[in-house]
């Protein structure tokens, strides 16, 4: 009897992965590894702070955009009150206050942009 019809031979030797599959295993996989954190230079985390600062003084809306393990999140809107000492900021969206820790920030822009 050929070596094919033994146990599991027939999967075995049959095994084939179409080009659409295996992109998608790929996308899977990426998806599923938990991403590290990115590092700020002096000068980008000045900026941001410069924006934050001018978006409570002035009322301009930012875009800020959160570290997340397997995807940013982003959230626009005014900069109601910064809290140094506990290093959290307390933004006003359309769907109400968000609190936000200031060490998961990776990027601030103006809403405008």
């Amino acid at each position: 009897m050929s070596k094919k019809l033994q146990q599991n031979g027939i999967f075995e030797s049959s095994r084939m992965m179409l080009p659409e599959h295996r992109e998608a295993y790929i996308i899977h996989q990426e998806q599923l590894a938990p991403r590290s954190r990115p590092s700020l230079d002096a000068q980008a985390a000045e900026e941001m702070s410069r924006l934050l600062s001018n978006s409570m003084l002035l009322g301009d809306a930012v875009t800020i955009t959160l570290f997340h393990e397997h995807d940013d999140i982003r959230f626009t809107g005014q900069v109601l009150r910064l809290d140094s000492p506990a290093r959290t900021l307390r933004l006003l969206t359309e769907t109400g206050t968000r609190d936000i820790q200031m060490n998961l920030i990776t990027d601030v822009v103006l809403a405008n942009e």
